[in-house]
């Protein structure tokens, strides 16, 4: 089996099957986990998954699957007449999944159909064990005792208010990450406002702006342009998760699993 591995800037790994071998022929569940364990994030390009149920059967083996009122498998693509953001072809702010329910392990994405070179689209994930780790002491120290609360209406498959430590600790290693997602503003749908808990109005939004602005450090992401047949499996604790926006109704579709 021919397979071709380089690890991506500034994270991440790369896997190429120059004869197209389906995933589950390459790497087991148990063994994913692993290298995503290593490099936060792992793409298998040309997967050959064969169908929707092989996509679910092998993120079964890799763990349980959190379920929500639409099934297992979200159909990520543009709606004619969406409830949420997220099923527009406009950008979707830094965020982590979960944080109104329960929050899964992996993220498991699949390319049905990318949008044209130069359509937009891309898939951004940005590294917060990167930026805990590039901050000054001073700032570590502040950042370990501020909790920001997240509140939106529920108009999709997840809603809620909820407040949560900016510090948490990942559950694998006991490394510091952060629990930081960007605000959606009141112009797009389902917006989420964000708050720190601990600080005014004028100081809470220069924080959230800073730490937006660290997130989209080229030092700390990595941009996804997404091919057909792409896999790709993300540490939904040390990373956050944006998209840019696309031409509107440009064939842009992914499946998400999630694997708690």
């Amino acid at each position: 089996m021919s397979l071709t591995i380089s690890q991506l800037k500034p994270f991440g790994l790369d896997i190429f099957s120059g004869e197209g071998s389906p995933l589950q022929q390459v790497l087991s569940g148990s063994e994913l986990c692993e290298l995503v364990k290593k490099y936060h994030l792992v793409v298998f390009r040309k997967s050959k998954l064969e169908n929707i149920n092989t996509m679910i059967d092998y993120a079964k083996s890799m763990g349980n699957l959190l379920e929500w009122e639409f099934g297992t498998v979200m159909e990520m693509q543009e709606h004619v007449n969406p409830k949420n953001y997220l099923f527009t072809n406009g950008h979707v702010p830094f965020h982590w999944d979960g944080a109104f329910h329960k929050v899964p392990r992996y993220l498991l994405f699949y390319c049905v159909q990318a949008p044209l070179p130069g359509c937009g689209g891309e898939t951004i994930f940005t590294n917060t064990q990167n930026i805990y780790a590039s901050a000054s002491r001073e700032e570590r120290h502040e950042w370990e005792s501020l909790a920001l609360t997240y509140h939106t209406e529920k108009l999709a498959h997840y809603g809620g208010c909820i407040s949560v430590p900016l510090v948490d600790y990942h559950p694998d290693d006991g490394q510091k990450i952060l629990r930081f997602a960007e605000p959606v503003p009141d112009t797009m749908l389902n917006p989420v406002h964000v708050s720190v808990n601990q600080l005014d109005a004028a100081e809470s939004s220069r924080f959230i702006e800073e730490m937006s602005r660290r997130c989209h450090l080229d030092s700390n992401c990595y941009t996804h342009q997404w091919c057909e047949d792409d896999f790709l499996i993300a540490d939904n604790y040390t990373l956050l998760h944006a998209r840019r926006p696309y031409i509107k109704e440009a064939p842009r579709h992914l499946r998400r699993i999630q694997v708690v």
